[in-house]
């Protein structure tokens, strides 16, 4: 028991420190992903000490975490980085929660949430117990306690506790004294450097306290309190209690006005821009009013079709099949009022070319589509269950994408390819575009010729990006990315062709000067 108690605080503690080590004032790279690889390996490996196997459905979920943490490990576009993050730490959690038995693959939407904020409440209170009473599993494998025996007092939890709570007092209380007497004062200095004490406090303060929960997660994963049960999927997780004739006049009357404003989009954004055009707009105008309130109706409406899927009472043949039609027509609405929001989408990029935010959207509405779709199938095959599943594979789907496709690359080749179809490039927005961006306008650059206006203004924007290189100073190795430094190569490997567009800096910042014409350099910053 003491030896098992030792393991799980000491991995817990290494986890913790690395985690100190590898993010305190260093922008986030290949740093995130050792420690979620130090994490994984902590948790196998505690699992192995238990004599526990994991569920092969675990391995599938590993992999997609590391997966995740590679692309943040690799990318350097805002949105892509972030939802990698979290569908990573996600994926962690999902695994401390069903690292045993991988019922996250029969799990029902309201199972997600309930098994996570378990685990969460494990993170925050099974050390506590370990250190105090020294539970490690089920009630029923702890040694009985025998007549006439009590239990020893854990000494180690209580003074782990007392630590912690003397911590902030200590602190308080040494910071009066320091102001209180220079001598004193002068004497402390000597023994710490009083000005990063804070700094020293609190992050032994956050160590602690993350060790302290991941001692909670370790524990709930690889010897979980209670036997998980399989849930039923077919099994309603909410007692259903409004009335049919209820469920359906809302289902139905909803469909009436989606029906309507269907027909509408037949007659006129379907039928082309001759049809728009008799309404005394243009093509541009219509296709840029509405398409993210189009998404929203989408996706509200998917939540209303789950909300009055789980309390709507049906209990007769005829009152299931009635849901069912009118669920499924009002999800084929839904789809068709996707499908004019991407037409509107469509025509917005045609018009004033591709932007991140159009791009995150673009793919959204294809992988909302496929959850729709999804849906359909699910009620019609009466498996309706599955759909935390399937929103799960939606998350994580959507999340790749961004990952795989690189945003930033994406944006820039679409609006490089524009130019043959008589547009202008827009080289400022380009330059707000992160390192990913890079490799893309660097092959447009070597392909053109300074003959080309855009040759000259791409050039520009690349002698902007190289300049700051030269003189930047070493970067821990905790922030590399693997995207970032491809582009860094990419731009010092031409330092030459940087020579002739002079870059000085002024009131407005940085600007490339090139035969007379200036332009300003927005440049994205490096390990932002």
């Amino acid at each position: 028991m003491k030896n098992r108690k030792i393991w799980y605080g000491l991995t817990a503690l290494a986890a913790a420190w690395l985690f100190d080590y590898l993010f305190w004032d260093k922008a986030a790279g290949i740093s995130f992903l050792v420690w979620i690889v130090a994490l994984l390996a902590i948790g196998y490996l505690t699992a192995w000490q238990e004599n526990k196997k994991p569920s092969v459905w675990s391995y599938l979920l590993t992999a997609a975490i590391l997966g995740f943490a590679v692309i943040a490990a690799w990318r350097s576009e805002g949105l892509t980085r972030f939802t990698s993050i979290v569908m990573a730490l996600l994926g962690c959690l999902l695994l401390v929660a069903t690292f045993l038995n991988g019922h996250w693959i029969s799990f029902r939407l309201f199972d997600y949430a309930a098994e996570l904020s378990r685990a969460v409440w494990a993170g925050l209170s099974r050390a506590f117990g370990l250190f105090t009473h020294g539970e490690l599993s089920t009630a029923e494998n702890q040694p009985p306690t025998l007549p006439g025996e009590t239990k020893k007092p854990r000494r180690l939890g209580s003074v782990l506790l007392g630590v912690v709570i003397a911590l902030p007092i200590l602190l308080i209380f040494g910071l009066l004294l320091v102001s209180a007497d220079p001598i004193y004062g002068d004497f402390i200095k000597k023994l710490f450097t009083i000005e990063r004490l804070p700094e020293y406090l609190f992050r032994f303060f956050y160590i602690v306290v993350g060790t302290y929960v991941l001692i909670g997660l370790y524990l709930h994963a690889a010897a979980p309190k209670n036997e998980a049960v399989k849930p039923d999927t077919n099994k309603p997780y909410v007692q259903p209690f409004l009335g049919p004739i209820e469920g359906n006049i809302v289902l139905g009357l909803v469909n009436v006005l989606f029906l309507s404003f269907v027909i509408v989009q037949i007659r006129y954004l379907f039928g082309g821009s001759a049809n728009i055009s008799e309404t005394g707009y243009t093509y541009s105008e219509y296709a840029r009013k509405g398409f993210g309130e189009l998404v929203g109706v989408a996706v509200l409406s998917l939540m209303m079709y789950l909300v009055f899927n789980a309390i709507t009472k049906r209990e007769s043949k005829a009152a299931r099949g009635l849901f069912s039609g009118f669920s499924i027509l009002l999800i084929a609405n839904v789809l068709v009022i996707l499908a004019s929001s991407l037409m509107r989408l469509l025509m917005y990029e045609d018009a004033y070319g591709f932007s991140d935010l159009r791009t995150y959207t673009h793919f959204f509405i294809f992988w909302l589509a496929g959850l729709l779709l999804a849906a359909i199938v699910l009620e019609l095959v009466h498996k309706r269950g599955y759909f935390g599943l399937a929103l799960m594979i939606f998350m994580v789907g959507y999340s790749a994408t961004l990952g795989l496709v690189n945003v930033d690359r994406f944006v820039t080749e679409k609006n490089i390819a524009r130019i043959s179809h008589g547009y202008d490039l827009d080289v400022e927005y380009l330059s707000q575009l992160s390192s990913d961006a890079v490799p893309a306008m660097m092959q447009t650059y070597l392909q053109t010729t300074p003959s080309q206006g855009i040759h000259d203004e791409l050039g520009s924007e690349l002698a902007c990006r190289a300049y700051p290189l030269k003189n930047r100073p070493a970067q821990p190795w905790q922030s590399f990315r693997f995207g970032e430094a491809r582009a860094e190569k990419l731009l010092l490997e031409h330092q030459s062709d940087w020579s002739k567009y002079k870059v000085v800096s002024s009131n407005n910042g940085l600007q490339a000067t090139y035969k007379g014409e200036t332009y300003s350099c927005n440049t994205y910053l490096y390990m932002d």
